[in-house]
């Protein structure tokens, strides 16, 4: 029996979020109605409460890091039914568009982006509209994995898609910068990837020692960003195959370059605050010389979900380590400050 009432996160402006009771959704045709087992908070949501950003509408409940479990169906649902577990990405792509025709689905002119320009999972259902059940990034979840870590998928197909845009293969070196959530991910799955030696960097010392359990083979403590001759000191000189700034300082991502190695790739994976200096600077020379590439990477694919479904299934992330806070739907104001304040790594938010 599903309540015709439930809690939810409400948005009602930016910096003015609550928890409170709202309408059940009711799946129409194609629709599906997920009971959410956990979402997780990400760095976006938190610029989302902040600034409202790609929200238009309030109120509004965000969360796109979802896992739960099908608990009604529309009319001529046919890939879904009553009692499936799923966990899903964030970018419902129209798949009639030039990026989505070249496969990147994530960069689609026409997205629809769950928890941002729809209802997101910070509420116990969540309905899944019919772009959502026939387009989406969903996948099943495997049998082994719990509703927190399957919610994980999300950001670790972020991570792969960063990784795999990177050129990531076996034997090569990896540095990255920022020791949250994301950089400890980008360290462990470069570790799942073969990688021959991986490196964080934080100047948060509190925030370095939570990531120890990730087993990076260095770790470097870094108030100024002076850690580049530190950390390519570990490398005899040679510098990094691939360099990712996990983070949103902007003087991080200057400092990436000087770290790359000859025919190397440095990533900009975390984007910077709006209204703030975002213009990275480099030596036109030195890079022409070094042959190495400076890209960013956004989102991921439904095929890129599926693969860090496979790879939670596998064990091969350090789940237990990297999710530090699991918490109910009534604390999330408390899930937001561990975030904002980076009191731990990962924060997941269970309805």
């Amino acid at each position: 029996m599903i309540d015709n009432k439930m809690k939810a996160a409400i948005l009602e402006s930016p910096k003015n979020m609550r928890v409170g009771v709202v309408e059940t959704p009711s799946p129409k045709e194609g629709e599906i109605l997920l009971k959410v087992g956990a979402c997780g908070v990400c760095g976006s949501d938190l610029r989302f409460f902040e600034h409202g950003d790609r929200i238009k509408k309030f109120p509004f409940v965000m969360g796109h890091e979802i896992a739960g479990t099908v608990v009604e169906t529309g009319k001529n649902v046919e890939n879904f039914r009553v009692g499936d577990r799923l966990a899903m990405g964030n970018e419902i792509p129209c798949r009639n568009c030039d990026e989505c025709r070249k496969g990147l689905d994530m960069l689609c002119q026409n997205v629809i982006s769950i928890g941002s320009t729809v209802p997101g999972g910070f509420a116990e259902y969540l309905l899944l509209q019919k772009e959502a059940v026939e387009r989406g990034p969903i996948n099943f979840m495997p049998k082994n994995l719990d509703f927190v870590e399957a919610s994980f998928a999300e950001p670790l197909a972020c991570v792969y898609n960063g990784m795999e845009f990177a050129g990531m293969r076996e034997g090569k070196s990896v540095l990255v910068i920022g020791a949250g959530p994301i950089g400890n991910l980008m360290v462990n799955l470069a570790q799942v990837m073969g990688a021959s030696n991986t490196v964080i960097v934080d100047k948060n010392e509190k925030r370095l020692g939570m990531s120890r359990p990730t087993g990076a083979d260095n770790y470097i403590y870094d108030e100024n960003n002076d850690f580049v001759e530190e950390a390519v000191k570990l490398t005899g000189g040679r510098g990094y195959d691939i360099v990712v700034s996990a983070c949103s300082d902007i003087e991080a991502h200057r400092a990436c370059t000087q770290a790359v190695a000859k025919g190397g790739f440095v990533n900009l994976f975390g984007g910077v605050p709006k209204g703030t200096d975002d213009v990275v600077s480099f030596s036109n020379n030195y890079m022409h010389y070094r042959q190495f590439a400076i890209g960013g990477s956004f989102s991921s694919t439904k095929e890129h979900h599926a693969k860090a479904l496979e790879i939670l299934a596998r064990g091969k992330i350090k789940t237990k380590s990297i999710i530090t806070h699991r918490m109910p739907l009534d604390d999330i104001l408390k899930a937001f400050d561990v975030v904002k304040n980076r009191e731990g790594l990962k924060v997941v938010v269970e309805p």
